[in-house]
């Protein structure tokens, strides 16, 4: 005999004697029916939790009053008027725009080449007296002298020179542009008698000495090829570094 057998003879046995009572089915259909109620219950009450939440929101946008607009209302009523018609422009040549040829002002003229005065179709423009004005590269002058006349440009070899002079109650003033390769310092631009002596004109190294004629010259480079040679006689002579300054190319 297997174990199995033995268990289930001795089992057999404690429970021989043993009797269930009437009633135990009907305590387990009771039991179960409990709990099935109390199964219902419960499902219920989470249900009509859920509606409640629900019906929440839903009951507050239907009590929400209508939102108020912010937008003017316009008439319909009113017609639009019509843009009138445009005015033809006014008749007659049309003006240019002022400009002024001082210099430092705004201008849209093309800046001149040295020798020339910019004035009505490109001519000379002319002072009160009838003469030329200092050209826009010369920018101070002492009083009292005027132009001996146009600004005259001459060319010789590889070099192209431009002269301007003034005469008056101050004395006398000529300025000379050199242009041309050939040039390697002050020195070659005119004849210095004497020692002439060393100066500066905007920071660039010029020479300067008294002429035979009571004049006095000084001369610079003012950039590579381009030389200026400005000559002063009379009461001019004392400015002639101040004239110099004011040479602008």
């Amino acid at each position: 005999m297997d174990l199995e057998s033995e268990l289930r003879e001795a089992m057999a046995e404690h429970t021989a004697e043993a009797s269930a009572p009437a009633s135990l089915a009907a305590a387990v259909r009771h039991r179960h029916r409990r709990r099935v109620a109390r199964i219902r219950t419960t499902v219920g009450i989470a249900a009509v939790a859920v509606v409640a939440i629900a019906a929440v929101p839903s009951y507050r946008s239907m009590n929400a009053g209508p939102v108020s607009s912010s937008r003017t209302p316009t008439s319909t009523g009113a017609a639009a008027v019509p843009p009138g018609p445009e005015k033809p422009p006014a008749s007659g040549p049309a003006r240019p725009p002022h400009s002024t040829d001082g210099p430092g002002a705004g201008s849209s003229r093309q800046p001149t080449a040295p020798g020339t005065t910019p004035g009505r179709n490109g001519g000379p423009l002319p002072t009160a007296g009838g003469r030329p004005a200092p050209p826009a590269w010369v920018t101070y002058l002492p009083s009292g002298l005027s132009a001996a006349g146009p600004c005259r440009t001459e060319r010789s070899g590889r070099e192209t020179s431009t002269t301007c002079r003034w005469r008056g109650a101050s004395g006398s003033v000529e300025v000379r542009v050199v242009r041309g390769m050939g040039l390697d310092g002050p020195e070659s631009l005119a004849t210095f008698p004497g020692v002439p002596k060393p100066t500066t004109v905007r920071g660039r190294r010029a020479v300067m000495s008294d002429r035979p004629d009571s004049g006095r010259q000084v001369a610079w480079l003012d950039r590579p090829g381009v030389g200026v040679l400005v000559v002063a006689g009379g009461a001019a002579r004392d400015r002639l570094l101040q004239i110099a300054e004011g040479v602008r190319l």
